[in-house]
């Protein structure tokens, strides 16, 4: 049995969710939905698939399994709510939504539905990371003082990201939310407990903030650090840095072909090798594996036909919106904000 796949969108990130549920080999493409001609023409094209002006049309017309959300943050929880009405399972990435209400609502629909809600966080995907999780998990560094996870670009690339009424946020919703997603992965079972930020705009031009710094305590009393940025020339820098009593690590997803790890015997790790510098908007397969979008549809895949429990789900999407709104709160109030 394979997948029967629809897409929403037929950009960037509908692309590489294309790519990874072909790469599976247990998955078809059967559909796309785009507003635009030009992309729908493109994209059905190049996947062999149909092309509908709206999601709502392709809903109605298909015998879908699954839906991969990528369209601008509003319309996730419209399209969630209607999929799961059809008995379909959805992808949405992240953010699950833009408000804390909307996302609430998504996860208990789809509980109620049957139907599962994957929270397409790639980050925790990616074989670097998985590394350092498992690093982590054997405790290799003895007892986490410290992790920092700092993602920074020079700015998104579609206009709708920098529109708060579509994105519900800039740098913060977009970016930060992934080192928040990364960080509470690699610290389960720890949770939240007081998050402080600090977020601006330098682009006056922009009606969303474009640079963050946030801190995270935790119950373990691990201090973590959260910094993105939409205004760093020079391409993505996607650095995790974890720092123990009896160790370090430095994983780099954007340069580099090693994770450099530092413990008290001198021990050190080499990753796979990957090409990894290619750029922002031109992806390689390869480069795409390194980042976690591949595995990540892979995972899904075995999570939908093998009955596999996810390892990042609505709830943990619910999450970090909600840690995301505590860090806009605090920036506005100059105040370190409590998470209950």
């Amino acid at each position: 049995m394979k997948l029967k796949v629809g897409i929403v969108g037929g950009a960037f990130a509908a692309t590489l969710h294309a790519q990874g549920w072909l790469k599976t080999n247990r998955a078809e493409i059967v559909a796309m939905a785009a507003p635009s001609k030009a992309t729908r023409d493109s994209f059905s094209t190049t996947f062999n698939c149909k092309a509908y002006e709206t999601a709502q049309e392709m809903i109605a017309n298909e015998k879908l399994d699954v839906i991969s959300l990528t369209l601008p943050n509003l319309y996730h929880k419209e399209l969630t709510l209607l999929a799961a009405s059809k008995g379909i399972h959805i992808v949405c990435e992240k953010p699950l939504a833009i408000n804390l209400s909307d996302a609430k609502e998504m996860v208990e629909v789809t509980n109620k539905a049957g139907v599962k809600l994957l929270y397409a966080e790639q980050l925790i995907y990616a074989p670097r990371y998985q590394k350092v999780k498992e690093l982590i998990d054997n405790k290799s560094f003895g007892q986490i003082v410290h992790i920092n996870h700092r993602e920074r670009h020079g700015g998104p690339h579609a206009k709708w990201f920098r529109d708060k009424s579509l994105s519900g946020g800039g740098v913060t919703m977009d970016m930060a939310i992934h080192g928040i997603g990364l960080i509470s992965y690699l610290l389960k079972p720890a949770k939240i407990t007081h998050v402080y930020a600090r977020i601006i705009t330098v682009d006056k031009s922009s009606e969303v903030d474009d640079h963050c710094l946030i801190t995270l305590e935790f119950d373990n009393n691990v201090l973590a650090t959260v910094d993105a940025s939409w205004v760093a020339p020079g391409g993505v820098d996607d650095v995790l840095e974890v720092l123990g009593t009896k160790g370090y690590v430095r994983a780099d997803l954007a340069r580099g072909q090693t994770i450099d790890l530092y413990t008290l015997t001198g021990a050190d790790y080499t990753a796979e090798k990957v090409e990894v510098d290619k750029g922002w908007l031109k992806i390689s397969h390869d480069e795409a594996r390194v980042w976690g979008w591949f595995d990540e549809i892979e995972h899904f895949t075995q999570v939908l036909l093998d009955n596999h429990t996810p390892i990042t789900t609505g709830e943990d999407g619910y999450h970090a919106l909600k840690i995301v709104m505590a860090a806009y709160e605090s920036a506005q109030s100059n105040k370190r904000v409590t998470i209950n």
